[in-house]
């Protein structure tokens, strides 16, 4: 591998796992002061159930940044166009992550952990079951998704297939939307109970749901000479 074809791909992991431990050390730091001291969960939990959260949250952000860089592209070609070698780096970074969320959501998901998805026979409730169900799906269409960003799995596919495995990410984004809003809507409607910060799944609903708009920006506003990029 030759050096000019190195320094992009170490400067790609350098940026995207520099932005993975910045965003999770504030949302760790934001999870530590929301749950456990406002709200008074124990700190017994904390090295499981309230980073879980920081890690999820973490991984949206770095998802939704591969996603982003897309239509930001297109509006400011000239800025963003020579960072688009990034979207692969942060979409794996952020997959990487998502996966230790739904590994670290198996060791500790019950109805003493996640009381509103259980029903009194201790079996999931129908918001439950959706949630999860949403989850499990996303979180394979990124898992395909990443295996197709593989350079040699990448360089098998022809350019159309390719892009459309890479564009179904957008309905994976969808579902995590529909994931967190089960997972939170009770608690987004009672702002009183916020003590002025907002729920992580909150935050994690808001990220996607500007990627989201921005790409429908995107596709509304007149195509440029990019196009063939995004």
């Amino acid at each position: 591998m030759s050096k000019k074809i190195q320094k992009p791909i170490q400067q790609g992991w350098k940026q995207a796992l520099g932005v993975a431990v910045v965003s999770f050390l504030i949302l760790f730091a934001y999870a530590i002061i929301r749950y456990n001291i406002i709200k008074g969960v124990s700190f017994n939990q904390m090295p499981l159930y309230i980073s879980n959260k920081a890690i999820a949250v973490t991984a949206v952000v770095l998802i939704g940044i591969s996603y982003l860089l897309g239509p930001l592209a297109h509006i400011s070609p000239k800025k963003f166009v020579p960072k688009l070698y990034l979207r692969k780096y942060f979409g794996l970074c952020g997959f990487g992550l998502a996966a230790l969320h739904s590994f670290i959501s198996l060791l500790i998901f019950s109805p003493s952990y996640y009381p509103k998805f259980f029903n009194e026979a201790n079996k999931l409730t129908l918001e439950g079951e959706l949630s999860m169900a949403f989850g499990i799906i996303a979180f394979f269409i990124f898992l395909i998704e990443s295996i197709t960003s593989l350079p040699s799995v990448e360089q098998k596919m022809n350019e159309k297939d390719w892009k459309l495995v890479q564009r179904t990410g957008y309905l994976a984004l969808v579902l995590i939307m529909m994931h967190v809003l089960l997972m939170g809507i009770g608690t987004w409607l009672k702002p009183e109970t916020w003590h002025y910060m907002l729920p992580m799944s909150l935050i994690s609903f808001i990220i996607i749901a500007y990627v989201l708009l921005m790409r429908l920006i995107v596709i509304i506003l007149p195509q440029g000479k990019i196009k063939k990029k995004l």
